[in-house]
Formats: C-alpha cells, structure tokens, sequence
C-alpha cells in the first residue's frame, strides 16, 4: 500500500511539471510571401516583446524560439516593401496553446494571412 501511495504521488507530480512545461510556447516562423519578413513582435497588455528577431527570406524558416507564455496576444511584423524598406504589418490577436507551433505568412490579394499549422 504504501509503494502504491508514492508511485501515485509520482504520477501526480510528473503530471503537474507536464502542465508548467506546457506553459513554453515554441515558435517557428514560415514565410510563403514573396517578401522578407522580420521582427515578430507579440503585444500584451503591458509591454511588447519582440519574440522572433530574425528575418525570414521568402520561402524560408525562422529559427525555433521559445518564450514562457500563452494566451491572445495582439501581433506586429515587419514586411519588406518592393524597394527593400521594412514597415510594420498588424496582424491581429493570435492565440498560443503552449508547446511547439509553426506559424506560416502567406499573402493573398495583397492582404496578409497567417495561420498555424
């Protein structure tokens, strides 16, 4: 009974650092535009935190980046233009579950889409 007991709480603590690990969100950035992309920022209710600071070449991949948060979060970018400037793109609220995601960019009628896959 008593081993019973200690494997039971064993399993009760393993599940509940499962739960605090799930907590990191893993980010990786696909970019299917046809422009550079750069410097994903996520917007909370008190600061912004630039999340993803590379720039991401048409048809590529970030590197994967990892932050200790989930939630909606409000999103900028940056996108470059035909001439190669950098301007801010808002992207609207996105919710992060926790764990690994791949977020791709594409851009559809000159309007940007973005969606987890």
């Amino acid at each position: 009974m008593k081993s019973f007991l200690i494997l039971t709480f064993a399993i009760f603590l393993t599940a509940c650092t499962h739960l605090v690990v799930d907590s990191t969100e893993r980010l990786q950035l696909k970019n299917l535009s046809d422009v550079s992309i750069a410097k994903l920022c996520v917007i909370g209710e008190k600061d912004t935190l630039v999340w993803v600071p590379d720039t991401v070449l048409p048809g590529e991949l970030s590197f994967v980046h990892e932050e200790d948060f989930v939630g909606t979060f409000h999103i900028l970018f940056y996108a470059a233009d035909s001439a190669g400037k950098f301007s801010p793109v808002y992207a609207g609220k996105l919710h992060f579950d926790g764990g690994s995601e791949l977020l791709k960019f594409s851009k559809k009628d000159g309007e940007w889409d973005l969606d987890f896959e």
